[in-house]
């Protein structure tokens, strides 16, 4: 987003992608059932 606002750079594919990557990843650990 920095690049695209600030700079005018729009993100590519594998910008786009790696996003995607990390907030699934993050959603997973959030997400997750724990032991009670």
């Amino acid at each position: 987003m920095w690049l695209w606002i600030i700079e005018g750079l729009r993100p590519d594919r594998w910008d786009v992608i790696g996003a995607s990557v990390c907030l699934v990843g993050t959603a997973i650990i959030l997400l997750a059932p724990r032991a009670a």
